[in-house]
């Protein structure tokens, strides 16, 4: 009997409501069976990186910087935590994964030349944890914007980014989604109760 975990990441443009939804997954699944982790910023490594990334702790970093501290963020998230948590036979989800990096790094900041390094990193990264299931939260753009002021949030580095910026992110998501088989597209511009269900739904699915 396979007792892996499970791995299930929870993706979209920024205002879709990953972090309320993976609120109400800690509540129907607690920790114990289940791990939370999130990228960037999964393991001390990566709140050091986190900080370094969004919110310019060490000054402004370079694309090609930011670009490889992203990887490297994930393969020490990979070696820390996933891959340790599914061999225990705990489920992992996490906010947001390789997914957002194809989206963001490639896809958002025009760097689609640099995408056969990404390959071939993520499939070295990513080797002994594959997906079994990848939510993506899909909005509209000003509705997130929305969300997010009415939130009072304070952008981050890539969420103060301009709209052409995040409109390749979210069209790089749907592409994704559509050719990724354990990947589920969820429409998130209705009410979070809405979206639970199917949420919740996706992930009973898998485990």
């Amino acid at each position: 009997m396979d007792k892996r975990g499970k791995y299930i990441v929870v993706e979209g443009g920024d205002g879709a409501g990953k972090d309320t939804q993976v609120a109400l997954l800690r509540e129907a699944f607690p920790e114990g069976s289940f791990v939370y982790t999130r990228e960037p910023g999964g393991t001390p490594l990566g709140k050091e990186l986190r900080e370094m990334l969004l919110h310019g702790s060490k000054g402004t970093v370079s694309l090609p910087t930011e670009f490889f501290l992203f990887l490297a963020d994930r393969a020490q998230h990979v070696e820390e935590i996933i891959k340790p948590a599914l061999a225990a036979g705990r489920h992992v989800i996490s906010n947001r994964s390789w997914i957002s990096f194809l989206a963001y790094q490639i896809y958002g900041r025009e760097q689609l030349d640099w995408k056969p390094i990404v390959d071939v990193s993520l499939e070295k990264i990513f080797k002994d944890c594959p997906l079994d299931l990848a939510i993506i939260l899909d909005i509209p753009l000003a509705m997130g914007k929305d969300r997010q002021r009415a939130m009072g949030k304070i952008p981050d580095t890539m969420e103060s980014q301009p709209t052409d910026f995040h409109a390749r992110i979210q069209q790089a998501f749907l592409m994704i989604g559509a050719t990724l088989p354990q990947a589920k597209i969820i429409d998130a511009s209705r009410s979070k109760e809405e979206v639970w269900e199917d949420v919740r739904a996706a992930v009973q699915s898998v485990i």
